[in-house]
């Protein structure tokens, strides 16, 4: 009987699902659990631009330098690379492809069920932002600019859970829920 429990557990171990690129993505986020929010903060890292020359960035995170951080360790993309204007980001699918019945939808008319772990959130305001960045979204005469950025870090009691840098705080897990937004624009990873 202790040979066939040695067998079957040898079994599950050879079986045992390799995470996916969105799990890592997603473990390389959890790194900057609570590290303090900073507007344009990157870590201190060298590479923001002061007029032509490249100079040492503001120490913390913001909400876009989470998620080029995390895709910066797991797909080898220098963090640089990554346009921080969001219509850009998405129009040359940097972060993922829009996520069809996603791309745009009104918070009143989100399905969570929809939603995937990995999925990059662009959490849009009406009328936000429209004078620095194009518009993720126009519903009718109503266009939606990005206010901040998350990513679906899965679900906890079917609620999905959202990890992002908080403005004012910190980065953090959080229900989808408490973050504040008028509709949501999805993109998402095609590999495994």
């Amino acid at each position: 009987m202790a040979v066939l429990s040695i067998l079957l557990a040898a079994c599950a171990v050879s079986f045992s699902k390799e995470p996916t690129t969105q799990d890592k993505i997603i473990a390389a986020a959890e790194a900057y659990l609570d590290e303090p929010y900073v507007f344009g903060g990157r870590d201190g890292r060298f590479g923001c631009r002061r007029g032509k020359r490249r100079v040492r960035c503001p120490g913390g995170i913001d909400c876009q330098s989470l998620i080029f951080f995390a895709y910066e360790k797991v797909t080898k993309t220098p963090w640089t690379r990554y346009s921080v204007m969001p219509s850009v980001c998405v129009k040359k699918n940097q972060l993922g492809r829009p996520v069809r019945g996603l791309d745009g939808v009104l918070r009143s008319d989100l399905d969570h069920k929809k939603l995937n772990k990995g999925d990059v959130l662009f959490f849009l305001w009406k009328n936000y932002n429209l004078e620095t960045d194009r518009p993720l979204w126009t519903k009718g005469e109503d266009q939606y600019g990005v206010w901040h950025t998350g990513m679906v870090h899965g679900r906890k009691d079917e609620v999905v859970q959202v990890i992002h840098a908080k403005p004012g705080e910190w980065v953090v897990i959080e229900p989808l829920d408490d973050v504040d937004f008028d509709a949501l624009f999805v993109v998402r990873l095609s590999s495994p």
